[in-house]
């Protein structure tokens, strides 16, 4: 006999058999992003901030909206990793307690900090990573970088 209030049913405990555990794995959303903060001395930062309001002044003309610094910063590591030619991996890591973010997407973001990623295979962290590749996209453009070619 079933009773129509469930408080009267009667209680039974679930055995092995009966319950299942949900082992799907979920796949990753494409638009997934990793933040990964550098550090930047006085120079670097007035660098990266000149060239960032340049970049949003082109941006205007081209009646798109201007971008953020933390765009403009993704923008010169996407640019830094896939012309890894440019990158210099010698120079002075210093933390400077100043910081700077860029949002990478998941699959860029796997080009530093997979198992065979630059992280491992130069033996520095992934804050070590982002700051020599943007450093050296910084010293790129000062030489004979175009900041149009970056955009």
């Amino acid at each position: 006999m079933e009773y129509l209030n469930p408080i009267f049913q009667k209680q039974t405990k679930p055995t092995n058999n009966i319950v299942k555990q949900n082992t799907k794995k979920r796949k990753i959303r494409s638009d997934k992003r990793h933040n990964i903060k550098f550090p930047i001395s006085a120079d670097m930062g007035r660098l990266l901030k000149t060239y960032c309001k340049l970049a949003s002044m082109k941006y205007r003309k081209q009646g798109k909206e201007p971008i953020t610094q933390t765009t403009f910063n993704t923008i010169l590591l996407n640019y830094g990793l896939n012309n890894m030619e440019i990158v210099s991996w010698d120079g002075q890591y210093r933390d400077t307690k100043v910081y700077m973010h860029t949002n990478l997407l998941e699959e860029e973001y796997q080009k530093i900090g997979s198992p065979y990623g630059l992280a491992i295979q130069h033996h520095l962290s992934e804050r070590k990573v982002v700051y020599f590749v943007i450093l050296s996209v910084l010293r790129w453009i000062e030489r004979s970088g175009k900041l149009e070619e970056i955009l």
